[in-house]
């Protein structure tokens, strides 16, 4: 895979630059934390497959310790995506509803 060059925060980064009421601007706010953290905890999680990949390329042994621990953390993030997926598919049909019915 190479590196993306695309903006894909260009909507947020326009809609944050466009707005001056302070109650919108703190939910953007709100909303740029969210994916702020989730960037985050990919990005952590992206580098311990990383470790564990070269770990294993390299023939290092890895404890069932630590494969418990990846275990129970991908669970529980697969839990907490999936929720949050389904979650902005609701929000994401609801704002189309709402421009469908702009004349």
């Amino acid at each position: 895979m190479t590196d993306l060059q695309d903006d894909r925060l260009a909507p947020l980064r326009e809609l944050a630059e466009t707005l001056d009421d302070p109650h919108q601007l703190a939910l953007v706010s709100a909303v740029v934390a969210i994916v702020e953290q989730d960037t985050s905890l990919v990005l952590d999680q992206t580098h311990g497959a990383q470790d564990i990949a070269a770990r294993t390329k390299a023939g290092a042994w890895i404890g069932n310790t630590d494969l418990t621990e990846i275990l129970d953390d991908a669970a529980h993030f697969l839990r907490r995506y999936k929720q949050q997926r389904d979650e902005i598919g609701r929000i994401k049909a609801a704002l189309q509803a709402r421009l469908d019915a702009k004349p």
